[in-house]
């Protein structure tokens, strides 16, 4: 089974994208980072005329940004989104440190000689 891509326009994305996308009043939009995956393979899977960039704006406090470009004939339109929260990572289980009863029974050791 083929998957059949199709050309789409920026009202159409705004609406796929609307759930991940938190409005504010002030600012850019923004979007979680977690979130990013999920649109990438919402938005690449179904077209074909969609691309998706990340990068960091310029300056001592460079802000993470994702931005959405629909091409079409004349005119290509962007959509801009600042990118708030950090990826989740995978958590590293955390060892349990029970060095320092290691230590006391080589101290206990060394004192009983």
């Amino acid at each position: 089974m083929t998957v059949r891509r199709v050309k789409t326009t920026m009202s159409k994305v705004q609406k796929e994208i609307s759930p991940y996308v938190h409005k504010h009043v002030f600012g850019r939009d923004t979007v979680d980072a977690n979130d990013i995956e999920r649109i990438a393979v919402l938005l690449l899977g179904q077209y074909n005329n969609v691309s998706i960039s990340q990068g960091l704006d310029q300056g001592k406090d460079g802000k993470p940004w994702l931005k959405i470009t629909v091409k079409s004939f004349p005119f290509s339109e962007e959509k801009i989104l600042e990118v708030t929260g950090t990826p989740k990572k995978k958590e590293k289980k955390k060892k349990d440190d029970l060095n320092w009863i290691d230590r006391i029974e080589e101290y206990e050791a060394f004192m009983d000689n």
